[in-house]
């Protein structure tokens, strides 16, 4: 299983976003740029204006968790690192009557810490 740095991912798809979105320039100053090499990023110009219309683009927005009974598979796909497969057992459990049944069911696809990450994206009602 390969792991990714979601926060290092994010920040990559920002900066990307925000180079694709802002005025071409003739002065190299005036764009974002980063280090692919490395996977950090370079600071943004301080006329430069990030605005995310996502609360998953961004690392320090606040997370909404969705009901996981009644979300769409759109909704459900939002969540960082869920795929079709994931969505597929997500979906299959339903109605989860507690947390701990989403813990059990989703917990034998992925191990305890991907369990909590996800816990923090649902609710159950």
């Amino acid at each position: 299983m390969q792991i990714i740095n979601l926060r290092a991912s994010l920040s990559f798809a920002v900066i990307i976003a925000a180079v694709a979105c802002t005025a071409k320039s003739e002065k190299p100053a005036d764009t974002a740029t980063a280090t692919v090499d490395t996977g950090k990023a370079a600071p943004l110009p301080a006329s430069t204006t990030l605005t995310t219309t996502s609360g998953t683009a961004s690392s320090t927005s606040a997370i909404v968790p969705i009901n996981i009974n009644t979300a769409t598979d759109a909704q459900i796909l939002a969540i960082p690192g869920v795929g079709p497969r994931m969505l597929r057992e997500f979906k299959e459990y339903r109605p989860y009557t507690s947390i701990e049944q989403f813990r059990r069911e989703i917990g034998k696809y992925v191990d305890k810490a991907e369990v909590a990450r996800l816990e923090q994206y649902i609710v159950i009602k």
